[in-house]
């Protein structure tokens, strides 16, 4: 039996109600924030917190217990038993229901508030070779940067990608990539790692900022500058990162080679320093 967190309770998931009226469900009102369990810690906890209140505070949602996240994700972790696995635990808020309208409810109301943990096996596992992913015109609205619930054109962009046969969906707004349905992409070219500028037109990413840290550590240059389109063919690696796949390889967009179809060596480096960064916090 699955115990997920509702509105301050641990309970059976199938126990979970909520009202039809709750602004998450007719506003897409709410934000939501995912991290990792590694077999006996959660990895950047605290760069998942920063985040998730930004994006409580961006929305004008008040989750009087956030800084409770941490306890409740390590119980829910043990009453799922999944100490020993690999697991993701997922929180939303959303602002609470109400009767529907246009303004917040007055006087506030409380958030409605849910997590749940499930073991997983990673996004990319078997994809050591390199995926393919697919182009679509950012069609997104303009605060990226929040964790917002109201991921339609996200979905909608990914499930055309593996419709046809892709591992993601890239954006590109007024011709620069900017980011992937639920990834933040890379680029390599002449030795120096692209990503595009932390705005709101990307979400901010822990694990972007754990792979840029990496990168530089390595003393690999890195410049925060989007990358056009139409510059794809300068391009020698591309990867993706994200908490559930870590970092993927892309060795073809749509129907463009990436570096002869291969995972290039910074990519591949990248890959073993962050597996080392794993091992170290286990042992630590």
């Amino acid at each position: 039996m699955d115990i997920a967190y509702f509105n301050g309770t641990f309970m059976p998931r199938d126990e979970i109600r909520i009202s039809p009226d709750d602004r998450g469900f007719l506003f897409a009102e709410g934000i939501y924030e995912v991290v990792r369990w590694y077999q006996g810690f959660f990895f950047e906890m605290d760069g998942h917190m920063a985040r998730m209140k930004r994006s409580l505070r961006e929305t004008l949602i008040s989750w009087p217990e956030e800084d409770k996240f941490p306890v409740i994700a390590r119980e829910l972790v043990k009453l799922n038993h999944l100490a020993n696995s690999q697991a993701l635990v997922y929180l939303q808020v959303t602002r609470g229901a109400a009767s529907r309208t246009h303004a917040f409810p007055s006087p506030p109301v409380g958030p409605t508030t849910y997590a749940f943990a499930r073991e997983f096996t990673p996004e990319n596992a078997g994809r050591e070779s390199g995926v393919a992913i697919t182009v679509k015109e950012d069609i997104r609205w303009a605060r990226c940067d929040i964790k917002s619930i109201a991921l339609l054109p996200n979905t909608l962009g990914f499930q055309d990608a593996v419709s046809n046969g892709f591992f993601e969906c890239a954006f590109v707004r007024n011709g620069l990539i900017t980011e992937c349905s639920h990834s933040n992409i890379f680029f390599v070219q002449k030795g120096i790692v692209y990503t595009h500028p932390e705005s709101e037109n990307i979400l901010s990413g822990i694990t972007r900022k754990n792979f840029i840290k990496l990168a530089r550590r390595e003393g690999i240059p890195v410049k925060e500058e989007a990358i056009a389109l139409k510059k794809l063919s300068k391009v020698q690696e591309i990867f993706i990162t994200n908490t559930s796949g870590e970092i993927t390889p892309v060795v073809r967009v749509d129907n463009f080679e990436i570096g002869g179809g291969v995972p290039g060596p910074v990519t591949r480096m990248l890959r073993e320093r962050f597996n080392d960064q794993i091992c170290s916090y286990k042992h630590s």
